[in-house]
C-alpha cells in the first residue's frame, strides 16, 4: 500500500493541554515549524582536498518558532508570560492511498516548549489583520504521527529521537 501524506486539513493550537478552554483563538492559518540544524565543525586537514563541515549528531544550533496571530490578544500574551507551559499543535492530516484512491485521516501532534525571545505587536490596519507574532526559543520538540513518536528533541536532557530511534543511544552508552 502506498500512501501520500497529502495535506493538513485543519489544526488548532493550545497552551498547556489540548482542551477547549486552552485553545488559542486567533492563530493564523499557517505556523512555520522549527528548522533543526546540527552544530558542526569545519574540518580542513592535511591531505584533504578541501573543507568538510562535520555535524555533531544530536547537538543542535539555536532554533526558534514564531506563532502568528490575526491580532494581539490577552490569550496570545499569556503565551509570553508562561515559558514553562507547552504549546501544542494538533492537526488532522489527509493521506491518499494511491492504489485505492481513497483518503484517510491521521492525527499529528506537535509539542513545543521554549523561552520567549520576542513579541511582534504587528500593526493596526483598518478592516484587516494586525499580524502580530510571538517568537520562542525551542528547547523541546516532539512530533507524533498517528500516535507514534517520530521526533523528540530535548536539548537540556540530551534526548534525540529521529524516526522513532534514539540516535544518541551509542553516545549515552559511552558516557
Amino acid at each position: 500500500m502506498s500512501n501520500i501524506a497529502e495535506k493538513i486539513n485543519r489544526f488548532n493550537v493550545y497552551l498547556g493541554t489540548a482542551s477547549a478552554k486552552n485553545k488559542l483563538a486567533g492563530v493564523t492559518d499557517e505556523v512555520t515549524l522549527p528548522d533543526f540544524e546540527y552544530t558542526s565543525e569545519t574540518l580542513t586537514l592535511s591531505g584533504m582536498a578541501g573543507e568538510v563541515d562535520s555535524p555533531s549528531i544530536g547537538q543542535f544550533k539555536s532554533v526558534q518558532v514564531e506563532i502568528p496571530f490575526s491580532n494581539i490578544s490577552k490569550e496570545a500574551l499569556q503565551m509570553v508570560k508562561d515559558d514553562n507551559v507547552s504549546i501544542i499543535l494538533r492537526a488532522g492530516q489527509e493521506n491518499l492511498n494511491t492504489e485505492s484512491l481513497t483518503k484517510s485521516h491521521i492525527g499529528r501532534i506537535i509539542t513545543i516548549k521554549g523561552m520567549t525571545k520576542g513579541i511582534n505587536y504587528g500593526k493596526l490596519k483598518k478592516g484587516g489583520y494586525g499580524n502580530p507574532s510571538i517568537k520562542k526559543e525551542v528547547i523541546y520538540y516532539k512530533e507524533e504521527i498517528d500516535g507514534e513518536v517520530v521526533t523528540e528533541i530535548d536539548k537540556f536532557n540530551g534526548k534525540c529521537i529521529i524516526n522513532g530511534t534514539n540516535i544518541m543511544q551509542d553516545i549515552e552508552n559511552l558516557i
